[in-house]
């Protein structure tokens, strides 16, 4: 890949079009690689931008998987994450997210959800500067319940966290 290109890396598309490379472990109507998010099939410092959107709750191994994301980003690239919210209360009520998830034969399932600490803690670990982290909503119909206990508890009411960070920038010496 040519560093004169803005390329834009999305994991786990699933079939969401957006980004020039766009990476899912299993044949979808986007995907255009095939390929395992912990061992990112692309040369170091490819991408100006890497998406992925409710992918860091299905990987055993987030940190590594991050590092991934930092070695294939170039210097002032960002990241995007968005996961799935572990304080959100319609999770621990319906049990959706609390285990059982599991498809395409048990290779696709849930390994843990995250609190935007445990996102912040990773993000630093690994080497980010982070520029937003914030909770969001969805647009699923589950979001009339959300906003009713945004009423009287909201920081049991959004079900996902959003996560921008960059690559910092090497400093010449």
């Amino acid at each position: 890949m040519r560093n004169d290109t803005n390329l834009t890396l999305s994991l786990g598309c699933g079939e969401d079009p957006y980004g020039n490379v766009r990476l899912d472990f299993v044949p979808t109507g986007s995907a255009n690689v095939i390929g395992d998010c912990q061992q990112l099939p692309f040369k170091n410092d490819s991408f100006t931008e890497v998406y992925e959107r409710n992918v860091f709750e299905h990987l055993p191994n987030p940190g590594q998987h991050l590092f991934e994301v930092k070695r294939v980003l170039r210097e002032g690239g960002t990241l995007t994450l968005i996961t799935d919210n572990a304080s959100c209360l319609k999770y621990s009520l319906l049990g959706t997210h609390t285990g059982g998830y599991s498809k395409h034969h048990g290779k696709d399932k849930h390994f843990a959800l995250f609190t935007k600490e445990h996102i912040k803690n990773f993000l630093e670990l690994c080497g980010f500067q982070i520029t937003q982290l914030t909770f969001i909503d969805t647009d699923y119909f589950t979001r009339f319940f959300d906003k009713m206990v945004r009423l009287f508890i909201p920081s049991l009411s959004y079900p996902r966290i959003l996560a921008k960070a960059m690559k910092p920038m090497l400093l010449d010496a």
